[in-house]
């Protein structure tokens, strides 16, 4: 029994052994990249047994049996499956795997499997592990060849995609519009009427009445004096009603704030009438017996009655001269200028003769329709009286009009000037350019245009538009773009969604086709709110360009970047996968092969079928903990000890033994 304590305390040292090594493997490449490390399990040796066990018996109970374990011995050796950390190294062909899965590499006739991504491209253009010079194998099995020298030939565009909105809210298309600032109305003058009296009629005698005053205002001024003079005829008898005109004319023209008024008389009938020259609810007259002259309004047969003249709006057939804006009587031969500029910028003039091109309001404004472009705007009056000139394209447009007075008129009047009432709008547009490239790799730009339908604001149409130095449009413009009521893109009515372009030194025509979005879809071009966004984001073309550098990307595809900013796929990097990774064998160089019991590798590439992710510029640490390693350590020490403990007491024991004996 004792010689078995020494074997069992042998078994233990030869098992602890055991579990230093694989700790102080895991701890020796604690910084090696991509390591996996090992675990250490025990099992016991078959026990020997004393006595055996015994079931109950009568007023017996059972008993249990009596063994006594030989040992330990160890069960196995695991490897450790989790991911280790990634690190960056800022190297883009340094590439790690977050998750399952191993990078396959070979020597052409053996296959190895590792975690460690450290490639780099070698005098053969082969891609390669630099540790090892083993080549990467990609996903269709063959060896991965980097194109160096490689130059990529240029790509025609064949398609435009856009994204962005258009305005929903319609703000065209409207002509621009100019009209006086003030609408012209057609008055009557403030009139008075006086008759002789009935004793003396037709004529008026005064002569009682010399140097006595009346009173006049005129057009809401002060009131100003006329004094009967003591002279001839007003002295010497009665006067005829033409010579008391003539002496009221001859004062009242001379009055401050009273110019402006007509006398008139009649003798036959004996009347006297008095108008102001002024027109319109601003023409007033009135008459009052100075202080001392108590009877000279009844000596004249006038009352102090105010009377007003009368106003209303100015129609075609107001004569110049009953305007409001005169201040003056227009006689034939007076001279009235028009001029402008016409809606294109190019400029007008003309003068309207009154009597010869005519008299009313009317005559006119079919003069100044007979001085414009007509091909660009027209003339016309208002019902309210103003004078407008619309242009008749619906755009902006650089229209003016002045009217005035030549200096020379005997009449005269004042004219309103003339102010732009409405802007001028062409459809609603949106503008957005993107260069075409064309199959010799030549960029062109290209302005495109959007129109909205005047008939529908839902449909809009699109135009290609270019310089036409290098090239033409053949088919230029695409129709009846629909949208939703909801904003949506709907689709292209008008049938082919195709541009076509006919570039110089090229014999065959180039195809554009134009991507809007997805029907009923928001995932190119909408019509939403009041803003434009709409652009040209992006297209398919570019021009010839040498290989500048080489990465990896997420899904493991080896990737060329190029001078002329196009990406392009070179190979993919095969993924590995075993449905029992702790089944594969260690190989050194943190390699692994297969064994009967990882199953045969999985071919997949990174993300599919559960593989993980490649990650650029990073490779994965070793999975070793430390600080769990370090209390294995100290564990697997101790164990040790022990057993030395059981075999030095076992030793001793039988040394004791052999001194009895002797």
């Amino acid at each position: 029994m004792v010689s078995t304590a020494l074997y069992t305390g042998l078994s233990g040292l030869r098992a602890h052994q055991t579990y230093i090594d694989v700790i102080g493997n895991n701890l020796a490449n604690v910084s090696t990249p991509g390591f996996r490390g090992s675990r250490a399990t025990f099992s016991d040796i078959l026990s020997f047994t004393v006595r055996a066990g015994s079931g109950p018996t009568g007023n017996f109970g059972g008993l249990n049996p009596m063994q006594i374990g030989t040992g330990t011995l160890l069960a196995g050796v695991d490897v450790d499956t989790n991911q280790g950390t990634l690190q960056d190294t800022g190297r883009s062909m340094d590439v790690a795997l977050q998750g399952r899965g191993f990078f396959t590499m070979t020597n052409g006739s053996q296959t190895f499997y590792s975690r460690v991504g450290s490639f780099g491209i070698d005098a053969n253009r082969s891609l390669v592990d630099l540790r090892t010079g083993l080549r990467v194998v990609s996903a269709n099995g063959t060896d991965i060849t980097v194109p160096t020298s490689d130059t990529l030939p240029a790509q025609a565009t064949s398609e435009v995609s856009f994204q962005g909105s258009l305005p929903a809210e319609v703000g065209g298309p409207l002509e621009e519009i100019i009209e006086s600032n003030v609408p012209l109305s057609a008055g009557t003058a403030a009139s008075k009427q006086s008759t002789a009296p009935a004793a003396n009629a037709p004529q008026y005698d005064l002569t009682g009445n010399v140097g006595d005053t009346l009173l006049v205002s005129v057009n809401g001024g002060a009131q100003q004096t006329l004094t009967v003079p003591d002279q001839p005829p007003f002295n010497a008898g009665p006067v005829d009603a033409t010579e008391v005109a003539n002496w009221l004319n001859g004062n009242i023209a001379g009055f401050t704030g009273i110019t402006g008024a007509t006398a008139t008389g009649d003798n036959v009938t004996g009347t006297i009438g008095i108008d102001t020259k002024r027109l319109g609810t601003g023409a007033t007259i009135k008459f009052d017996n100075g202080s001392s002259s108590s009877n000279l309004m009844s000596s004249l047969g006038l009352d102090t009655t105010l009377n007003s003249g009368t106003e209303s709006t100015a129609i075609g057939t107001t004569d110049l001269n009953a305007l409001t804006a005169r201040s003056e009587p227009y006689v034939n031969g007076d001279a009235i200028t028009v001029s402008g500029t016409n809606p294109d910028g190019t400029a007008f003039s003309d003068t309207f003769v009154y009597g010869t091109n005519g008299t009313t309001l009317g005559d006119l404004v079919t003069f100044i329709n007979g001085t414009i472009n007509s091909a660009q705007a027209t003339a016309s009056l208002t019902p309210g009286g103003n004078i407008q000139l619309s242009a008749i394209n619906k755009e902006e447009a650089e229209m003016s009009l002045f009217i005035g007075d030549v200096s020379s008129n005997t009449g005269a009047a004042t004219w309103p000037s003339f102010e732009v009432s409405q802007e001028g709008t062409g459809a609603d547009t949106a503008v957005t350019s993107i260069d075409i490239v064309d199959s010799q790799g030549r960029t062109h730009p290209v302005t495109m245009t959007f129109t909205r339908s005047t008939n529908d604001p839902r449909i809009w149409d699109l135009e290609a538009t270019t310089d036409g130095d290098d090239g033409t449009i053949t088919q230029d413009s695409i129709g009846q773009i629909r949208f939703n009521d909801d904003g949506s893109f709907n689709v292209i009515g008008g049938g082919s969604n195709t541009l076509t372009f006919a570039w110089s030194g090229i014999a065959a025509a180039q195809n554009v086709a134009i991507n809007l979005g997805s029907s009923g879809q928001f995932d190119g071009v909408a019509m939403l709110g009041n803003a434009t966004t709409v652009a040209a984001v992006d297209q398919d073309g570019f021009g010839a360009g040498s290989l500048l550098n080489v990465g990896f990307n997420n899904d493991g595809q080896l990737v060329g970047f190029y001078s002329n900013g196009q990406n392009q796929t070179i190979d993919t990097l095969r993924i590995s996968m075993f449905s029992n990774e702790g089944g594969l064998v260690r190989q050194g160089d943190t390699l692994f092969s297969e064994s009967p019991n990882s199953d045969d590798a999985i071919a997949t590439t990174a993300n599919a079928a559960g593989a993980g992710a490649v990650r650029s510029g990073q490779l994965e640490n070793s999975n070793v903990d430390i600080a769990k390693e370090f209390v294995n350590l100290i564990e697997a020490q101790r164990g040790f000890q022990a057993n030395s403990r059981v075999i030095t007491t076992t030793d001793e024991i039988l040394a004791e033994l052999m001194n009895i004996v002797r």
